[in-house]
């Protein structure tokens, strides 16, 4: 098993400090403890074992005993930091082909544009009414796109951060969005369970896929373009066709009787004809599209993996489609083999894992966590190539470089720090 190293073990150069001034209650996991076993453990302020309330007295006593320990201050080991957000950032993208072209989602209702090697501002992508939860770049990184809770998709050039279009339709919080491979077509998925795609150079809405009954969580097209594949609260998962915005198959279990996922799904992952979707039931699975006697597209379950303790918040597919990773809210990354239940190893945080992701073109894992690091992983082994920290509250997302030599992070205290990979 492959465990998160301390800070002092990859630290290397003293970095900055910056002390943690976060007052509040946390639920960890600790992967020290053998007696955990996985628990989840609480340390709740103001009270005891048996949930009574302490005195000031007990509170004195319980310091001087050793109890209380003061959170050691976040050592910055990052290679460079760009502040301008007001608001938590929740969504980082980098330019396809230009590394230092960031693009950011944040909570103070605007997106941005940075130039990674001054670390300045380029442009404030300026106009939602609400908390802006996505951003990404198209295939050829002339456009960006932004949405959030006011419902609305924008696009914007990404030479000058000029407006280009609005993409209205939805009736709630834009959930996702992605651009096609190989055109200036957006999806997007909404919590009032519909799914729009539209040409973002005309703005003309080209489809609309509906059939979920709850909010659509997550989604994205099909590695070759040709289909869509959506999640949803409904705990149901839909292969689509978008030229006649039909559904060409369904995977869920109305009955209960545990054929798919008990539980709304929160993220999807699709290579080839593998489709691996994780859900708050704490489990993942994989499921293979395959070809119905009549010509049909169907979908059949060839694995379900079922080691988290609680929600499976992200799940990735590798590049070489023969590993598939789970990181859950117990703290815990999971890799298998694409076909096994047993995994061949797992990677362990401090606190719940918030996304992971493969990198393109190199057997390395990386995961996000409320602890405030990010951790790189070598894929095959499980071994921590790097834990990397200097954000002082929850990673929500990390991007890497069309070129992998760097990635860029965003946080809880709306900063987004640059890394440079081993």
């Amino acid at each position: 098993m492959a465990e998160a190293v301390g800070p002092e073990d990859e630290m290397g150069e003293a970095g900055a400090q910056y002390e943690d001034s976060d007052s509040e209650d946390e639920a960890f996991l600790d992967p020290y403890d053998p007696k955990s076993g996985g628990q989840i453990v609480c340390e709740l302020d103001g009270e005891d074992e048996g949930g009574e309330d302490m005195d000031e007295d007990d509170d004195d006593d319980a310091e001087d005993e050793g109890n209380v320990e003061d959170e050691e201050p976040v050592v910055d080991i990052s290679s460079g930091r760009i502040q301008g957000h007001t608001d938590a950032i929740y969504c980082v993208a980098v330019h396809p082909s230009n590394p230092d072209l960031i693009a950011s989602a944040s909570g103070d209702d605007t997106g941005g544009l940075w130039n990674r090697a001054t670390q300045q501002r380029i442009a404030v992508l300026d106009g939602h009414t609400d908390t802006v939860l996505q951003v990404a770049f198209n295939a050829t990184g002339t456009l960006v796109a932004t949405a959030g809770m006011d419902g609305v998709v924008k696009v914007w050039s990404s030479s000058d951060g000029k407006l280009v279009t609005n993409l209205e339709g939805p009736g709630e919080d834009i959930t996702f969005v992605q651009w096609h491979s190989k055109g200036d077509v957006l999806l997007a998925g909404s919590s009032d369970a519909s799914v729009w795609m539209w040409n973002a150079q005309s703005g003309s809405c080209m489809a609309v896929l509906s059939g979920h009954s709850e909010s659509v969580t997550c989604g994205m097209f099909s590695q070759d373009g040709k289909t869509v594949i959506t999640g949803s609260q409904d705990g149901s998962a839909r292969v689509w066709n978008p030229k006649d915005s039909s559904c060409l198959f369904s995977m869920s279990d109305p009955k209960g009787i545990g054929t798919f996922h008990a539980g709304p799904i929160t993220s999807i992952d699709s290579k080839g004809d593998f489709i691996l979707t994780g859900s708050e039931d704490a489990t993942a699975i994989l499921t293979a599209i395959a070809t119905s006697a009549g010509g049909a597209p169907t979908g059949k379950v060839v694995a379900t993996y079922r080691n988290h303790t609680l929600g499976v918040e992200s799940v990735a597919i590798s590049p070489s489609m023969q590993y598939m990773a789970t990181g859950g809210i117990d703290g815990h990354v999971f890799v298998y083999d694409a076909h096994q239940d047993t995994p061949r190893f797992q990677c362990v945080h401090t606190a719940a894992v918030t996304k992971i992701m493969w990198h393109h073109s190199r057997e390395l894992l990386l995961s996000c966590s409320v602890d405030k690091s990010v951790g790189v992983w070598d894929g095959r082994s499980g071994a921590q190539v790097a834990r990397w920290t200097g954000h002082a509250d929850t990673v929500m997302d990390v991007a890497i470089s069309g070129d992998g030599a760097t990635a860029v992070s965003g946080s809880d205290d709306a900063c987004l720090l640059l890394w440079t990979f081993p």
